[in-house]
Parts: C-alpha cells; structure tokens; sequence
C-alpha cells in the first residue's frame, strides 16, 4: 500500500498545476504545495530531525500546518498535533508524553510554552511561523532549504505518521498511534464513499489538529481534487464559502449541522453546488428538515480517532433519514451488536457496537498497553457506543454506554433528549444527566443555553419537551446556563456538572413542584455552615 509520501508524489506527478489548497483566498497548486512540504522537510532533515522523531504542531488552522505535517512524514517523521484549545499543563502532557522533539508553533502559543520547556528535556527546537524570535527559528528558514528530498524507507502498516491524543470527557489523553495505512486506507475509503472525482471541490471547516481536515486533505490528494480549507468553523460565514468557492461536498460532525440549521434562513441556504454531505451524528429530529432547507442529501458515517471508518451508508442508498441509521459495515470490518456479556443480541435490540481488530485502525494506545487490550479483549475494539440493527440490516447509532439514564424501568439516552431540545429556536445547547431518586432509581435533568440574545423559561422547555418526546424522557430537573463545560473536542464535560453539586436538584427548577428547588438549595445551605 501507499505511504503518504508516495501518494501525495503520485498525485503531484499526475496533475502538478491543478489548484489543490485555497486557504484564506490563496490558491496553491499541486506542484507549488509539494515544493514547500519537500524545503520544510529537508530544513526539518537540518534540525536533526530522523525518521520515527516526533515532531509536534501548536497552531490555529493556516499553510504552515499542512506544510509541517506533510514534511515530518515524508522523511518517516511522526507528526504530533496538539490541540489548540488546550490548556497549559495538557500541552505539557502532550510534548512530554509523545517526545516530541521539534514543535512548530506560533507567538499565540508562545508564552506557555516558555513556561514548560524546562519540563520537556526532549523539546529541542521551537519553529515560530511568525519570525525568529530569542529562542525560536523562522518557518521561513525552512522554506529556504531544497526541494530536493533524500528517500527514506517507510512501511506503510508499521511505521508511523500521526500521533493522535484523543480528549475524553475524563482523564489524560490517550495517544492513537496511527500508520501510513491508517491514513492512506481512510483516504481512500472516504473518496470511494464521497465517490470523489477529480473536478470536486472538498470543504473541511474543522481544526487541523483534529484528524478530520488530515483525513480531507488526503482523501483529495488521492482523487486529484481540491480541498478548501476554512481559517475556523464560522455558521454565519459557512455557506458564503460553499457558494464562493464552489463546494460539491463535504464533511461535518453532528454539531456543525445543527449550528447551521439554527441560523436564520438566508437566500444562501439553496445557492451551491453541493452534491451530497456526509456527517457522524446529525440530530434524527432534523435531518429531512435539515436536507430539504439546504437541498442536499445527507449521509451518515460512524467512525473513531481509533478504527477510522467502520460503518457508512454510501451514496444512492436509502439514508432512513431521522432514524439515526448509520448504514452498514464497510466492506473490511466486521462489526455486531453485543450485550454486557459480549453475546450478539436479536435484531432491534439495543447492545455495544464491537468491531473486529484489523485493517485501517489504529496500532494501539502509545506507551498504554493496558488501555489497548482493554480496547481489543477478545480482538475486539468495544467502542463504548450503543446501537441496533434493523430488520434490513442497516446499523442505527443509540448513544453513549455511559450516557445512559434508567428512570424506573426505562433506560434514557441522553443524547436523545439533547437532540430533542437543541431543536427549540432559542435553544444554543443541551445536557441531559442522572440525578438520584430514591423512587425511580434516577430522575432526569437537562441543562439549557440560550442563544445569544434570547430568553427560555422552564415551564417553556418542560412544555417543549412533553410535545417532542416520550413521556418517560421529559425531564424532571432545569437548570439554564450560560454556558457548558467542555473538552478541547467540544463534547460536554458530564463528569463536571455531575460534581458541581453534592445535591444536583439544588437550586433548579423542579417539574412536579413547579418551582425551584428551593428546599433543596436551604438545606445544602444549612449543611454547609454547620459542617454537616
């Protein structure tokens, strides 16, 4: 199989001045891209940089990345991404557990990483893309180096490209370790499935450090097509992009599509050229609304940051919009629905979507043999998430394992309920979590954002949610926030708003008392000042 140092040449040979990246209205053609990745790579070479050395990127989406990325793995270097929103003692894990020895940064990241280096004793070069400064060297100066690159001799399933350090909800980030297979099997998996010509124009909105916009670029690289990178995810400027610079597909997680069917409607929501979009985890309750505002048929495809592509619905077949159906197994993967015991359940059944260990997925968890074969038991990767399998042996996405709520004898997810409320008008987020009851076992409480400028009262979300969803999921607990605590990744930080209160009814509107929870509120008070 292709590493990508020869799938990213193969490409270049092919069609050397085609535009192949437009970032910020700069197009660079295929021929011009390659000459930068091969000077930074060889300037990398002059940094004492060899294959299997990491090298890491703290940056904002922009050239530079792509650049830096590309370089370390045509010389059999791994690139280590590191989360932008990070804060500092995560980046300190990141550098100091990858070894990373050469990062690529900007002045945004500067000050917090002077704080650290002195932890990181394998840290030996800092690359600034805006200058030289004291204790950096210019990004320039790499651009100044040859374009002409020695060979290096890459195993595309055993040697390395990417380290990519997941951000859970709790916990220090797991490293994914990925190959050259891993990305170069993803890219050509996703373009068969995009069935990806060479006149398509690709959209990636998301981070660079996310594997996302990684994956985009080479899915394009391997169809000679164009990728047109956005500056940062922006649902007010999205579909200006799509039109002016004539998108024909694209990827998105599930948020992003209920972001922008939030937005107001605009004229722009029918003027483009897209043919299909492909997402993980639109809102059921939106995705015919959702396909008719915007014109356009969306796709669902279940995959990790540990197996890549597991499970999709190709184009031309039956969707099952607002089913949450997430198709069928790619031809490679095996994959069942298994209950706590690991037995296959019946049809319609909800259990773990497992998935055979093997092609395309990752190597392991770097230095965590532990997490790996907890992962893998059985030769296994348990995937923690919940689905079923429907009568025509389509797979449908049920929620999270842990994010189960079992009020009485029903069990809740969670995301079920989020998805419901994200629909309201004023409604910007939603969090649905467990509260103990001594009655039904737990109670269910949602957490509310407005939107920016807008108002929600309880009884209206209580309201909302009794015409939207079973009876059993309405939610006995409010509480509007102006915020939720989140990951790096964007996912809710459950964990933390489970540890707010030790009485999680304190202080939120309560639906069978049909007012705030004030006794709870003054008992806690109460404790509180007499150390009970």
């Amino acid at each position: 199989m292709d590493t990508i140092r020869s799938l990213v040449e193969k490409a270049v040979a092919k069609t050397p001045g085609k535009v192949f990246f437009i970032f910020k209205d700069e197009e660079i053609t295929y021929e011009d891209f390659i000459d930068a990745v091969k000077r930074v790579a060889n300037g990398l070479l002059c940094l004492g940089v060899r294959k299997g050395d990491r090298v890491a990127i703290l940056l904002q989406n922009c050239v530079e990345f792509p650049y830096a990325w590309l370089a370390a793995n045509m010389i059999g270097a791994v690139m280590v991404p590191v989360n932008g929103r990070f804060v500092e003692k995560e980046i300190r894990y990141v550098l100091g557990h990858s070894g990373a020895k050469v990062l690529v940064t900007s002045n945004e990241y500067l000050e917090a990483v002077d704080s650290i280096q002195g932890e990181l004793p394998s840290l030996e070069t800092l690359v600034n893309i805006n200058g030289r400064t004291r204790n950096t060297i210019a990004f320039e100066d790499l651009l100044t180096n040859s374009p002409e690159l020695p060979p290096v001799e890459i195993e595309s399933e055993k040697d390395l490209a990417v380290i990519l350090y997941t951000s859970g909800t709790t916990g220090t980030p797991k490293g994914c370790m990925a190959t050259h297979e891993y990305f170069v099997n993803l890219a050509n998996v996703e373009a068969d499935l995009f069935e990806l010509k060479s006149e398509d124009r690709v959209l990636t909105a998301q981070p660079f450090y996310y594997m996302d916009p990684q994956w985009n670029t080479l899915m394009t690289v391997a169809r000679n097509a164009t990728v047109i990178v956005s500056e940062k995810f922006s649902p007010s400027k999205f579909w200006d992009e799509v039109s002016r610079y004539g998108v024909t597909c694209f990827y998105c997680i599930g948020s992003m599509t209920s972001f922008l069917y939030n937005m107001p409607p605009s004229s722009l929501d029918k003027e483009h050229k897209l043919r299909m979009v492909q997402t993980s985890g639109i809102s059921p309750r939106i995705h015919k609304a959702w396909e008719e505002r915007f014109n356009v048929p969306v796709y669902e495809v279940y995959a990790s940051t540990e197996t890549t592509v597991d499970i999709a619905v190709p184009l031309g077949a039956d969707r099952k919009a607002g089913t949450a159906c997430i198709g069928r197994p790619i031809w490679y993967r095996e994959a069942k629905v298994v209950d706590d015991n690991e037995a296959e359940v019946p049809r319609g059944e909800v259990g773990e979507i497992i998935l055979r260990r093997g092609r395309g997925m990752m190597l392991g968890y770097y230095k965590d043999e532990a997490a790996t074969e907890h992962a893998f038991r059985g030769g296994w990767f348990h995937s923690g998430d919940l689905g079923f399998i429907d009568e025509d042996g389509d797979y449908h996405f049920a929620g999270r394992k842990k994010d189960i709520i079992r009020r009485g004898g029903e069990n809740i997810s969670a995301a079920s309920i989020e998805q419901v409320l994200m629909t309201h008008p004023a409604i910007l987020d939603a969090a649905a979590i467990p509260v103990p009851d001594s009655i039904r076992g737990e109670e269910v409480k949602v957490y509310v954002v407005p939107r920016p400028g807008q108002t929600i009262a309880f009884e209206e979300v209580i309201e909302f949610s009794k015409k939207n969803m079973a009876e059993y999921k309405v939610p006995r607990y409010v509480e509007i926030r102006e915020s939720l605590p989140k990951t790096p990744s964007e996912r809710v930080q459950k964990e933390k708003l489970k540890q707010e209160k030790k009485n999680l009814a304190e202080g939120c509107y309560d639906r069978l008392a049909q007012q705030i929870n004030k006794k709870a509120e003054e008992r806690n008070r109460k404790q509180t000042k007499t150390g009970g």
